[in-house]
């Protein structure tokens, strides 16, 4: 394992997938300070992390990244500490520099420190997007098709996102989904035009857009069963430059992940067991 990997944290300074682990039932869109969002489980998720264009699998938990370079059974590739012991803060992934490359972040209240490698250090850009104390869920994409992800937020049904990995305001916000969403918000370039968008899993069924706006969804398909039974995740499984479904189901031993190449109603094109 690195070195302890510790943030900036007194630091001032003018999102992949994220899946959330031992939630119950919610009222509204999950935020960040649910139970059992950050559970001793920890929290999965996928990225691209050799630059090879094809999302695999990772797991955070207790400020260690754990991180697979395929999606086949097997162990970690990758293994680090980022963050503090302890750390509260909710793991983020996403190419926060352009260079094709996954890496990881953290957000604490309305701070996000994004790392540009994977491995121990502080955090290469702290900046500040949001309100004092914020609890919405983060997000994560290339908001503006420059091949760079940056953050956004989701309260309710309303979504805010900003364009660089810089303090300061949404570019855009728009509501997606009902008053009171009980969805889990993730975000995904669905149509392969190089632009992320948003999507809500609800009950197994998931509604994708393919513009940040208001707006229905412009597809919608049942894959996997409702969580917690199966958790959602998403990501580019196939090279295809195009954001496609999977389910985490922790009740198997090793932890099985189920993943589809199409935006459609059907069964996985592959699984795999994923131990850490």
């Amino acid at each position: 394992m690195s070195k302890i990997r510790t943030v900036a944290i007194g630091a001032v300074v003018s999102t992949a997938t994220v899946l959330l682990l031992d939630t119950t039932t919610a009222t509204a869109t999950p935020d960040r300070d649910d139970p059992g969002i950050m559970s001793s489980n920890g929290v999965t998720l996928a990225g691209d992390w050799n630059g090879d264009g094809i999302d695999t699998a990772g797991y955070y938990g207790k400020a260690v990244w754990h991180l697979r370079n395929s999606n086949t059974t097997g162990g970690t590739n990758i293994e680090f500490q980022y963050g503090d012991p302890g750390e509260a803060g909710f793991p983020v992934v996403g190419d926060w520099d352009g260079d094709g490359i996954d890496t990881v972040g953290l957000v604490r209240g309305d701070t996000w420190y994004l790392s540009n490698f994977l491995g121990s250090g502080f955090a290469d850009v702290v900046l500040r997007f949001g309100d004092p104390g914020e609890t919405g869920f983060p997000v994560v994409g290339d908001w503006n098709e420059d091949g760079i992800d940056t953050p956004g937020l989701v309260r309710d049904n309303h979504w805010f996102l900003r364009d660089t990995n810089s303090t300061g305001g949404a570019n855009v916000d728009f509501t997606y989904g009902s008053q009171n969403e009980t969805g889990i918000p993730l975000a995904g370039d669905w149509n392969g035009n190089g632009t992320d968008s948003p999507g809500l899993v609800r009950d197994g069924t998931w509604f994708l857009r393919n513009a940040n706006s208001s707006g229905p969804a412009n597809v919608s398909f049942t894959y996997g069963d409702p969580w917690p039974q199966h958790w959602p995740v998403t990501g580019d499984w196939d090279g295809d430059e195009t954001n496609t479904p999977g389910v985490v189901d922790f009740n198997q031993g090793p932890i099985l992940w189920c993943l589809r190449n199409s935006n459609t109603t059907g069964i996985a094109d592959f699984c795999f067991g994923y131990a850490v």
